[in-house]
């Protein structure tokens, strides 16, 4: 099967994000993959310049131009490379302009892909008929997409993500005694840092040997700082801020707590028990069909503190039923969350839809 050429639509580019992992593992099969982008959000993420897409002519700066510009440079770009595929990737401010390209251009295919209920998916219904495909991540995507479409059979693709199982993986024993509980990700909202501060305080009261790590940045970052400041347990909590590799924070972790508000098809998830780390995550979106109940981790709401505390509290007096939940971690993450099947099944995902 012949690979098509593809743009991708993005708002911005930030480092370590999966779709730019998907195309650049892509790129490197020979796929012809062309990224534009619309604007820099530097200020909130650590940015990716794309060096690589760069250097071929494959990158395409659309910020600080008007939808005219905009549509004339993308179409020209459809029609001198030939692209069979546009991949809109969360690029809000191209939404409007699809039903023009599809008009203009019979033979263009264009797939959507979301990663939660959340966001630009509002936009998603608003153009809906425009697309060929929606890929999502999750079956839960998958549901909620077939029960909010007008269409009577929306075109739903699952491919499930995966992660790279040599690059995360366990580290030797960190130091210190006390059970290390942390928080990686993003600073935001919907994955709910503030949450995990708070039931930092509340364990901490009912057990002096927990001891808790935040990794990350964004937009609520000087927030969860000053939430962090004014918890009382600053000498148990402390707040790192931005790492290079999350597989560098996960490492100084024995159990990761995910307290999302919404999510998708997390792929923190994957990274921890990649490296032996279960989780504690809240079962919402596609987070129950990645965390199996006792296997590779718990589902519990952040606000569960006696249930959590009673997990994390057990872990820390049977370090024997700890290592046993580490390498069941890794064990579950090299039987499902191979990054290689992942790209497999992106590439025939663009491959099918391009055919449609």
């Amino acid at each position: 099967m012949n690979s098509p050429r593809i743009l991708a639509l993005l708002p911005f580019l930030v480092k370590g994000a999966l779709s730019i992992a998907i195309f650049r593992a892509l790129r490197a099969r020979g796929v012809e993959i062309t990224v534009a982008y619309c604007g820099d959000a530097s200020a909130a993420y650590e940015p990716d310049a794309l060096e690589d897409f760069a250097s071929t002519g494959h990158l395409l700066d659309l910020s600080d131009m008007s939808a005219v510009t905009r549509f004339d440079l993308v179409q020209e770009q459809l029609v001198d490379r030939k692209i069979d595929l546009v991949l809109q990737v969360g690029a809000t401010q191209l939404y409007h302009l699809l039903p023009y390209w599809k008009e203009r251009l019979p033979e263009l295919r264009i797939a959507d892909i979301l990663y939660n209920e959340i966001g630009h998916t509002l936009n998603h219904f608003l153009y809906e008929g425009c697309f060929d495909a929606v890929i999502v991540e999750s079956d839960f995507m998958g549901g909620f997409i077939r029960r909010s479409s007008l269409r009577p059979d929306p075109p739903v693709v699952v491919v499930r993500s995966g992660v790279d199982l040599d690059e995360f993986s366990p580290a030797a024993a960190h130091s210190g005694t006390g059970l290390k509980v942390g928080y990686v990700g993003r600073m935001s909202d919907e994955k709910n840092p503030v949450g995990f501060v708070e039931l930092a305080r509340r364990l901490a009261s009912l057990n002096p040997g927990l001891e808790f790590e935040m990794f990350g940045t964004g937009p609520d970052a000087a927030m969860v700082k000053e939430r962090v400041a004014a918890s009382g347990i600053t000498d148990r909590l402390r707040y790192h801020g931005f790492m290079e590799h999350a597989r560098d924070a996960l490492h100084q972790l024995d159990v990761l707590i995910l307290p999302s508000k919404f999510d998708g098809r997390p792929v923190l998830v994957m990274e921890a028990n990649a490296c032996g780390i279960p989780v504690i995550a809240a079962p919402v979106g596609g987070i129950p069909e990645l965390v199996a109940d006792g296997v590779n981790g718990f589902l519990m709401h952040p606000t569960e503190t006696e249930r959590i505390h009673g997990l994390l509290s057990r872990l820390q007096e049977q370090p024997q039923t700890l290592q046993a939940l580490k390498t069941a971690a890794r064990t579950h993450a090299l039987e499902h969350f191979s990054r290689d099947k992942m790209i497999e099944a992106y590439a025939a995902a663009f491959a099918k839809v391009a055919l449609v």
